[in-house]
């Protein structure tokens, strides 16, 4: 993760690969200033420009962190079709300073 909130990490293939995933991560922040705030509300269909190249948004869906840890292994895979997958924190709790999920976006 970058240590700046407005910046997104990038990880994996490179943007309009033939195969294996461009991961992208950023932080949501509670009360705003994250590069990813309100992922979670890109609908399906949009499309989505990273350095040049387009996607669609296939998936966009809120999951707990013991989901995502299980899916870890195919959605991150750098086989198989090339899928650009977009994650960040989400359900804040102010108690604990903590995320209880996250948001993974799935773009083609």
């Amino acid at each position: 993760m970058p240590a700046d909130p407005k910046t997104v990490g990038w990880w994996g293939s490179k943007v309009g690969a033939r195969k294996g995933v461009t991961l992208l991560v950023g932080y949501t922040v509670h009360d705003g200033g994250g590069a990813l705030d309100n992922l979670e509300d890109v609908p399906l269909g949009s499309t989505l420009r990273v350095a040049g190249e387009r996607y669609t948004v296939s998936s966009n869906r809120v999951i707990s962190k013991a989901q995502l840890a299980k899916a870890a292994p195919t959605l991150f895979s750098q086989t198989g079709r090339h899928r650009l997958v977009v994650v960040t924190c989400e359900d804040y709790v102010p108690a604990t300073g903590h995320y209880l999920s996250n948001v993974v976006l799935i773009a083609k």
